[in-house]
């Protein structure tokens, strides 16, 4: 495990949104909050959350803030390529423009049509298992390697979500 740096402000923010989805029982409510979160702490052009679905092979949308593109129960399968396997193993992954968007989506061309040429995905873990993955869309360059642990603690708060879901 390594050290996360938070600057104050961002530390509140994080304590916030925890205190806040701690105390809720609903879990649409929860996403909810977890997107708007998101947006503040790191903007986002598109939220999703993928719950895996080891079963029936595949990942299953959850919670999307584009419903037409991305709908509520939509799948995408459960892969062996280099994405599925980064973030099957619970690490982050960036990618940064529309060459890292071409290489690791199979629908690159709806997303970069849409301007979303760089992703941020963290994986939500739960007793040592990905449950699911938190991706967050937006125009090239829009996210950091910085900004990927401080997306990790968030999300970690939405695992009863998950679990739930």
């Amino acid at each position: 495990m390594h050290k996360v740096e938070l600057r104050d402000d961002q530390y509140q923010r994080l304590l916030q949104f925890h205190e806040r989805a701690s105390r809720l029982s609903d879990t649409g409510a929860l996403m909810a909050l977890a997107e708007k979160a998101f947006q503040e702490e790191f903007g986002h052009k598109l939220f999703t959350l993928l719950k895996v679905d080891r079963a029936a092979g595949v990942m299953r949308r959850i919670y999307s803030t584009d419903l037409k593109y991305s709908p509520l129960g939509g799948t995408k399968p459960l892969a062996d390529d280099e994405w599925s396997k980064r973030v099957g193993d619970g690490r982050h992954f960036l990618g940064k423009d529309s060459a890292d968007i071409n290489r690791y989506f199979v629908d690159h061309e709806t997303l970069i049509k849409m301007g979303l040429e760089s992703v941020l995905n963290t994986a939500v873990i739960w007793r040592n298992e990905v449950m699911g993955w938190i991706n967050l869309l937006d125009a090239a360059e829009h996210y950091a390697a910085e900004m990927c642990d401080l997306a990790g603690l968030y999300g970690q708060c939405l695992a009863p979500a998950f679990l739930d879901a």
